[in-house]
């Protein structure tokens, strides 16, 4: 699978809805909402009122909702019933929080992805992969948009990809960070599935790039 989940931390708010609803039209399935709490991370992005609001008033799309907050468990009971698919970051939890979340997420049938950061070491995935069903790899610092691609990622992807098949378990992989067209190919080719493209879209916006980013 070789997707782009577009991110629309930088879009300006009164125009979330035709954004969307143009991304769909050129056949995007999923797309990708970054949740801050000004904590875990200094920055905040979409708010619970704002996802609801897109959920109700565009096309229907598969909702990545990417949450860099430190309250686990108090957003995870906001957003599980509105997201199709919760990544929560590795970094935010202790382990024993996070065997609770994975328990939570498997009673309410739930799908669960977990992020890491640039400093984190991949191998901490490894005993909770069979709970996942997506992992993502940061690949710029979490919390801004804009910032430049760091290239230690696709180490990481090469290592997670192998990690995936000795599980023998299907599970998304996704990257996000400075992803852009003369570097998706190489991702990709890394064994991402799933590439969050932000602000490289928002910028230039259109169902050619969109094609370029895929070929």
């Amino acid at each position: 699978m070789r997707k782009i989940s577009p991110s629309v931390l930088n879009v300006d708010k009164e125009k979330l809805v035709p954004y969307i609803n143009k991304l769909i039209e050129w056949n995007v399935t999923n797309v990708h909402y970054d949740v801050m709490d000004n904590i875990f991370v200094p920055n905040v992005a979409l708010q619970y009122k704002e996802i609801e609001m897109i959920k109700k008033e565009c096309l229907k799309h598969t909702m990545d909702i990417h949450l860099m907050v430190k309250d686990v468990f108090g957003y995870y009971k906001m957003y599980k019933d509105i997201g199709d698919i919760l990544t929560f970051h590795f970094e935010a939890m202790s382990q024993e929080d996070l065997q609770h979340l994975i328990a939570k997420a498997r009673h309410d049938n739930v799908k669960l992805g977990l992020a890491i950061s640039p400093e984190t070491n991949v191998e901490v995935i490894r005993p909770y992969l069979k709970y996942l069903s997506l992992v993502l790899i940061m690949s710029v610092k979490p919390g801004f948009g804009g910032q430049k691609f760091i290239d230690a990622s696709y180490d990481k992807v090469f290592a997670l990809k192998r990690m995936i098949q000795e599980e023998k378990k299907e599970i998304i992989i996704q990257i996000d960070g400075g992803v852009k067209l003369d570097n998706i190919k190489y991702c990709f080719d890394a064994g991402v599935d799933l590439a969050v493209v932000g602000s490289f879209l928002v910028e230039n916006f259109s169902e050619e790039i969109i094609k370029k980013l895929l070929k």
